[in-house]
């Protein structure tokens, strides 16, 4: 089974909208072993929609987009249309959508109801987070899917397509993989022309984001496949923080909800990245305790009692500033882990000596106060993401007692 993608909207070809779904899905399918032989951008109007069809040779053909409510939606019309399938108002569909708008208290507009119309035998994929359901038709030769644009809902939907492309692919397929942080891609990628060669049965594919690798192993052989990961892990262990679909924060908040921990933070250049970022995990009320956004080097004094002398010598970005954070908050909130960051994330700022990008450490851990040091590049955000990130591997790394700096 070969697929092809083909996303639907003006609003993706203008630059409006950034087509994230296509990633996920292309992510998606590889796991299920079904290779991409080519993605498109198409406008949302029929006769775009019939002529990709019409010059579409692969078995499973995806649409992304274009089943809302108004008029210039049109893509399932446009679909069924071209393989003569007649549609035909589901109630059931319906009466969901009409339930929809109950529980946000809003009337049902009359054009909803156009999102209830489908072919005959296709199966209909339930929208928990919006109005428009897609679907699954199988014609003659193909395979045919049809999606909403907005990834929020786009994503819990594929799930459901997924279950049904595993059960009609003729392999079967052992995948697992890791999250490496602390390392560039291409630093990573000098290190593993050499491991590339030595696995051929496995097919590993690297997926960077702005601080972090996942690295995702596929093969048809199993034990190839346990061997290429262990050989990995002994290799690059200083970077992995867990399995690659594993978030880094949640590694964090499960491990010290098993051991009984809790943590605390205090962030100046990040604005409290590294906070927001823990709490997006369930359960991270019961591990985490408080933080403190100290951006001025008066809030710093006045909030956590750093010594004003420390700021004057040193300044605010500096081993002896975020150490002294580190050790004052775990003394005031008598967290067993406490993690402090300070930097300089630009555009200005910077000098010789501490160029833009410069971010200092400090983790308090197991009665003992280490500070750190990392220089990021990119723009202003990208920077404080890549701390942000950086920090909470920092604080997974003293948990494992993996402490390699």
């Amino acid at each position: 089974m070969k697929a092809k993608i083909i996303s639907v909207g003006n609003e993706l070809l203008n630059g409006k909208t950034l087509n994230t779904n296509l990633t996920y899905l292309s992510k998606q399918l590889r796991k299920i072993g079904i290779p991409i032989e080519s993605a498109m951008c198409i406008q949302d109007n029929e006769k775009n929609i019939h002529r990709t069809l019409k010059e579409s040779n692969e078995d499973l053909i995806i649409f992304t987009g274009g089943l809302g409510p108004t008029r210039d939606d049109i893509t399932k019309e446009s679909v069924c249309d071209f393989f003569n399938l007649k549609l035909e108002l589901h109630e059931d569909t319906l009466n969901t959508i009409k339930q929809y708008f109950a529980r946000l208290d809003r009337e049902m507009s009359e054009s909803n109801e156009k999102q209830a119309y489908f072919p005959k035998d296709a199966i209909i994929l339930e929208n928990k987070q919006g109005t428009a359901p897609g679907l699954i038709v199988k014609t003659d030769e193909k395979t045919v899917v049809l999606l909403p644009g907005p990834p929020h809902e786009l994503i819990p939907m594929f799930h459901y397509v997924a279950d049904y492309l595993k059960e009609r692919t003729n392999q079967t397929l052992y995948q697992s993989g890791y999250l490496v942080v602390g390392i560039g891609e291409s630093d990573m990628e000098t290190e593993m022309k050499a491991f590339y060669n030595k696995h051929p049965e496995v097919e590993i594919a690297p997926y960077a984001d702005l601080a972090s690798i996942q690295y995702i192993f596929t093969s048809t052989d199993a034990d190839a496949l346990e061997k290429a990961l262990d050989q990995f892990k002994k290799r690059f262990n200083e970077y992995i923080v867990g399995p690659y679909d594993e978030p880094l924060e949640k590694r964090i908040v499960d491990t010290l909800i098993a051991r009984n921990m809790t943590i605390s933070l205090a962030e100046s250049a990040t604005g409290g990245m590294v906070s927001s970022t823990l709490v997006n995990v369930p359960d991270a009320s019961k591990v985490f305790n408080e933080s403190y956004v100290l951006y001025s080097n008066g809030s710093k004094v006045k909030q956590l009692g750093i010594n004003q002398m420390i700021m004057e010598k040193f300044g605010a970005v500096s081993d002896q500033c975020v150490y002294e954070l580190a050790y004052q908050l775990a003394s005031r909130t008598d967290a067993d882990i406490t993690l402090s960051i300070s930097g300089i994330a630009g555009p200005g700022g910077g000098s010789a000596i501490k160029p833009v990008g410069t971010m200092y450490y400090g983790l308090y851990h197991e009665g003992k106060t280490k500070t750190y040091k990392k220089v990021f590049s990119g723009d202003r955000n990208m920077i404080r993401k890549k701390a942000t990130v950086y920090g909470l591997y920092l604080v997974l790394k003293a948990l494992m007692h993996e402490d390699n700096h």
